[in-house]
């Protein structure tokens, strides 16, 4: 029964708590309750003339424990519980109980307090709900995503990060997020994160994967990520914590490189073909005047002739007649071949700088390919090595592709084999074959040089990697040719042996008669050993 006194005392105070209130004698009747009480519990007056403090207790699954005192309100400590409640109108509802012993007027009682927390527990759980299918959409993304703290403690890391770590989740979790990048990447990622600030919330860092395994297979290409960092921060302006996301700019890397090799070649085909023109003008005067020259000497000669036969020497300083007669027709011939030569380098130079056009697919025979770019790197060739030998093949198909383009392969093969050479004694020999089970043209470049280290043999087409950093290599020449060979229906191989040297095979599919377009063997593959 509800004492009077108490509520007459205590109502004004309690009836104003947003908590129900529920007091309880020692012999477990009710002698207080809260309007609240009745809200939240919907329980009336009228019920609890017929209900015990244990069957207050058990409308929260609490009345079922053997001592209830003991567990329920030790002296001078709280027991703190949430429990779900039916309502009326059949939905649920949270509360949360707290459980204590107090004294009223020096009266010991046992007090419950019920908060309703059902608002909170919904936000609760629809922000668990939203973790969960945000983890389930990071989950699923491609894209190595991690969240860390200012300390670079990480608290999150999806599969894709993990894979991307070499590491497990629970290994993840916690880690130092510096720790796991590698070393050459971790003084950028930091100075990336440091730069963070609440007027600048977003940073980015680039890094470079060599680890073929960490995300999938790399393709004979180097993958790139760009973690793109964003701080999240406190009202009062201090940071909280922080994501990263990691972006494949794989593609990306390869067309900025294939695009500036385009820029380079195409600044260098206007180059080479002014270059050329200025050659040419003053040439072709040499190659009109040279046989006239030539054609004069001849009618010049028979009174020479006559000279040396009458004992008359000109006033010529210390040359005599049969020194002129021997040697002048000489120089003049040189003359006339050196202008020649002159002409067809600069023929070869327009032809190398020119654009393709349309497609630009014409067919081609390889020994014209090569004797093309073989007269193109002669100079270099000969500064290198005295053992240069050309085996042009015999009967040889045709087959379909861009002069340029092919010839710029055999122009790089040929390059990376005088760079590799040490001393001129070392040689190198180019030869066009045909490989009839692959139904392919090969031209094959062997040089003697120092050779590729294993480890490095499998790096060497993809794009800015150079092992001749300090002669000036850009690292794109393989690169391209690869991509050239590929275009082709082709396939570049390299096999090395550290020391003793390295052999380059371009194999180009024969040209079916009256195809226009490429016919690549399907078995023919791109091969490193």
């Amino acid at each position: 029964m509800l004492d009077a006194t108490l509520s007459a005392t205590l109502g004004p105070i309690y009836d104003a708590l947003p908590v129900g209130v529920i007091l309880a004698d020692d012999a477990d009747d009710v002698v207080f309750v809260n309007r609240e009480f009745h809200r939240v519990t919907e329980v009336t007056p009228r019920d609890l003339e017929f209900m015990g403090f244990q069957d207050v207790l058990s409308l929260f699954c609490l009345g079922m424990c053997a001592a209830m005192p003991d567990i329920c309100c030790p002296k001078n400590k709280w027991l703190n519980v949430e429990r779900s409640i039916a309502r009326a109108d059949g939905s649920t509802g949270w509360v949360r109980i707290h459980c204590a012993t107090v004294t009223v007027d020096g009266q010991t009682l046992q007090q419950l307090i019920v908060e309703d927390v059902t608002k909170y527990r919904d936000c609760i759980d629809g922000l668990l709900n939203r973790k969960k299918k945000y983890q389930s959409i990071l989950e699923k993304r491609p894209d190595p995503i991690c969240c860390f703290l200012p300390d670079f403690s990480i608290t999150y890391a999806n599969a894709s990060c993990c894979r991307c770590f070499g590491r497990r989740r629970n290994e993840c979790v916690g880690e130092n997020l510096l720790l796991a990048l590698p070393p050459a990447v971790r003084e950028g990622f930091h100075s990336a994160v440091a730069s963070i600030s609440p007027e600048h919330p977003v940073a980015e860092v680039e890094q470079r994967l060599e680890d073929a395994g960490s995300l999938g297979p790399l393709e004979d290409r180097p993958m790139w990520i760009r973690w793109v960092v964003q701080g999240f921060f406190y009202k009062t302006g201090h940071i909280r914590e922080y994501q990263a996301v990691g972006m494949d700019i794989s593609d990306q890397k390869l067309a900025e490189s294939r695009v500036l090799h385009a820029d380079r070649l195409l600044s260098l085909g206007a180059l080479v073909s002014e270059v050329a023109h200025e050659i040419n003008n003053p040439n072709n005067f040499i190659m009109l005047n040279a046989p006239l020259l030539m054609d004069l000497w001849w009618r010049l000669q028979p009174a020479l002739e006559r000279l040396r036969e009458e004992d008359v020497e000109p006033a010529m300083g210390d040359v005599g007649i049969p020194e002129i007669v021997d040697f002048v027709p000489r120089l003049l011939q040189g003359v006339v071949e050196g202008s020649t030569r002159i002409n067809r380098i600069v023929k070869e130079l327009k032809q190398y700088s020119r654009q393709d056009v349309d497609g630009g697919f014409e067919l081609l025979g390889i020994n014209e390919v090569v004797q093309a770019a073989a007269l193109l790197m002669h100079k270099n060739i000969g500064r290198r090595t005295r053992r240069f030998d050309v085996r042009y093949g015999t009967g040889l198909p045709l087959v379909r592709g861009r002069r340029q383009r092919l010839e710029q392969v055999v122009v790089n093969l040929l390059q990376n084999a005088c760079h590799a050479l040490e001393h001129e004694g070392q040689g190198i020999v180019v030869e066009t074959r045909r490989n009839v089970e692959a139904g392919a043209v090969e031209i094959v470049v062997t040089d003697e040089g120092v050779g590729i280290p294993p480890e490095a043999l499998p790096l060497v087409t993809q794009p800015f990697y150079s092992t001749k950093g300090s002669q000036g290599g850009t690292g794109l020449g393989l690169s391209i040719s690869l991509s050239i060979a590929r275009e082709h229906g082709g396939r570049l191989e390299l096999e090395s042996t550290p020391g003793l040297g390295t052999r380059a095979v371009l194999a180009l599919p024969e040209a079916l008669p009256g195809s226009g377009a490429i016919n690549a063997p399907s078995t023919m593959q791109d091969k490193r050993s």
